[in-house]
């Protein structure tokens, strides 16, 4: 039996700290226990403000994990440049995209969005 791909949506921001928490450790988590054929990571909005700027602790480390289990993290091109944090998301290696177009050809691949 064939199993799911999950696509770890983030959007929220340091008003919700928990529920990024919670997107990235899923991410990491399940990306090499078995749990799902495949995991795919972007950031959107205020969530990529909040990787960009965030100096919490936990949320950093889970987000090393991200990183050290090969997921790599996308962020909406356009959204980075309104928030000013282009220079910071690629230096901490995410992918600048068109997010919608990458959410719809994840999608079209398979991948169930997970929001956080």
């Amino acid at each position: 039996m064939p199993k799911a791909k999950a696509l770890v949506i983030i959007s929220s921001g340091s008003n919700d700290s928990a529920k990024v928490k919670v997107g990235l450790n899923l991410a990491w988590r399940t990306k090499n226990s078995g749990a799902f054929e495949d995991v795919k990571l972007i950031f959107l909005g205020q969530g990529e403000e909040f990787i960009a700027k965030t100096d919490d602790k936990e949320i950093l480390e889970a987000y090393e994990q991200v990183l050290a289990n090969n997921i790599v993290p996308q962020a909406c091109v356009k959204v980075a440049e309104a928030y000013g944090v282009s220079n910071i998301l690629i230096n901490k290696k995410i992918e600048l995209v068109r997010a919608a177009g990458s959410i719809a050809l994840f999608m079209a691949d398979g991948y169930q969005p997970l929001t956080f």
